[in-house]
């Protein structure tokens, strides 16, 4: 019931997301940059990076044109198990709650790109970091970049180029971060944190280790008995335990309860 309540929510943010950036699809001046575009001249000034992954993403029709041949090396995947795919395809690399904040975060994005002067807009991308699934061993916490770098006449974008770097030895708490750079004035660069609805001002979770105990048998389906036989408690405590965060964290149910944690974070 759960899970359901959390595609229902990546869908209602994919709609969103969708409305800005499929501003530039099926317009002439999209069709004539994209005969234009030559992917491997713009590549040329990304070679030095080292242990990274490109995918370029037609976002007008929510599809992945092309992937660098490095995200075997990366990942695990083959280019072809992403190239000519729609957007559904991140389910296999992006925990579900992630996917919902990866796209509230791009609907910011593209919310503040399309507020901008049309000349600005080529230097404003949007920066996350990410656990991404392997395919066949642990996840990898990784920086991607998502750049546009191809618009029609109009200035709406057509194609971003995606660099996925790891930075697992780097960033030790794996935490999920986006904001928004906007180079379009070097002497004024501006990075915008991207803020979601239901997030505490500090990203110390608000739940005891004994909540969340708790927290993670709801989030898996687990009634109030069930939980309490698992984890030796009385029925009693864990009722307790679930008001007490109900109240603290000022959910109605408890599914929301274990989507605000999940999208915060805290689970």
């Amino acid at each position: 019931m759960i899970k359901i309540k959390l595609f229902k929510e990546l869908i209602n943010f994919y709609q969103q997301y969708s409305l800005f950036s499929q501003k530039s699809l099926a317009k002439k001046s999209t069709y004539e940059a994209i005969q234009s575009f030559n992917l491997e001249e713009y590549l040329k000034i990304y070679h030095s990076i080292d242990n990274y992954c490109y995918f370029i993403a037609d976002v007008s029709s929510m599809e992945i044109v092309k992937v660098s041949s490095s995200i075997k090396s990366l990942m695990g995947f083959e280019a072809s198990e992403f190239e000519g795919k729609k957007f559904s395809v991140f389910l296999n690399i992006h925990p579900l709650a992630d996917l919902i904040k990866l796209s509230r975060g791009g609907i910011a994005y593209f919310d503040y790109l399309y507020k901008q002067p049309k000349q600005n807009r080529p230097y404003i991308k949007a920066n996350f970091t990410i656990d991404l699934k392997t395919k066949n061993g642990p996840s990898i916490h990784v920086l991607g970049q998502s750049i546009p770098v191809l618009f029609n006449e109009e200035m709406e974008v057509i194609y971003c180029l995606n660099i996925i770097t790891d930075i697992s030895d780097l960033k030790t708490d794996r935490s999920f971060t986006h904001y928004i750079l906007d180079t379009s004035d070097e002497n004024n660069v501006r990075k915008i944190k991207t803020k979601f609805r239901n997030e505490f001002p500090s990203s110390k979770s608000p739940i005891s280790g004994s909540e969340k105990k708790v927290l993670l048998l709801m989030a898996e389906g687990k009634s109030s008995k069930q939980i309490a036989d698992l984890l030796y408690l009385s029925e009693h405590t864990v009722k307790n335990h679930r008001k007490k965060m109900l109240k603290k964290i000022g959910c109605a149910s408890s599914s929301e309860l274990v989507r605000t944690s999940i999208m915060n974070g805290w689970l």
